[in-house]
């Protein structure tokens, strides 16, 4: 599933070669099946078949600017949330995505950008959503934002916007030898707020 990107990766960012693993054990994948409760859309086993996330001792980054995580790493998170009885609502969320939740099983994150969102494969969707569709997480705001309708889009919108120079390389990082992806402002979810794509939910808060 990554030929393609590590492809364009190694013209590119070739640094983020290095943090990519290979696949994820079969049984991590039960256990994570089982763990939600719910059969995992093909898409998201087929990619951990593919590749494991990130090596934790990496720095590097993928999807919109996150992370890419490893199996255990989502597993433990998962192991929390059944331990925990979170609700908070959203203050806004796109519909196709329920709003009365913020965290749950069925929103398996992905990449974690480690302060203030996720990017979740949501097995949870409302009535106009569908099954498996990303969706980014800001739970310090308490937004939720649709941004493709399955992993195999994911992949897909990655690979074209890698391509066609919607990633650059950030330059402090750079500076400390890091390769790290910069999306621009149409393809920057954790940064919504000052994206012109998602200037609605700033009306619909305003609103609210």
């Amino acid at each position: 599933m990554f030929g393609n990107i590590e492809s364009i990766l190694k013209q590119k960012a070739p640094l983020i070669l290095e943090a990519f693993q290979g696949a994820a054990e079969e049984s991590k994948i039960e256990q994570l099946e089982s763990l939600v409760g719910t059969v995992l859309p093909n898409g998201l086993k087929q990619m951990y078949r593919s590749r494991n996330g990130f090596d934790n001792e990496k720095v590097a980054n993928l999807f919109y600017g996150f992370p890419f995580l490893d199996i255990d790493v989502i597993i433990q998170a998962q192991e929390k949330l059944k331990s925990s009885n979170n609700l908070e609502p959203l203050r806004y969320a796109d519909h196709e995505i329920k709003s009365d939740y913020t965290f749950g099983l069925k929103r398996i994150a992905i990449g974690d950008d480690s302060g203030t969102s996720l990017l979740c494969v949501d097995l949870d969707p409302s009535d106009t959503g569908s099954y498996g569709q990303i969706i980014l997480v800001d739970y310090d705001m308490g937004v939720a934002l649709r941004l493709n309708s399955s992993v195999e889009e994911l992949l897909q919108q990655f690979e074209a916007d890698l391509s066609n120079d919607k990633y650059s390389l950030q330059e402090d990082a750079l500076e400390d030898g890091v390769h790290w992806l910069k999306p621009s402002k149409e393809i920057d979810p954790v940064n919504w707020f000052n994206s012109p794509r998602w200037q609605y939910v700033n009306t619909a808060l305003k609103n609210s």
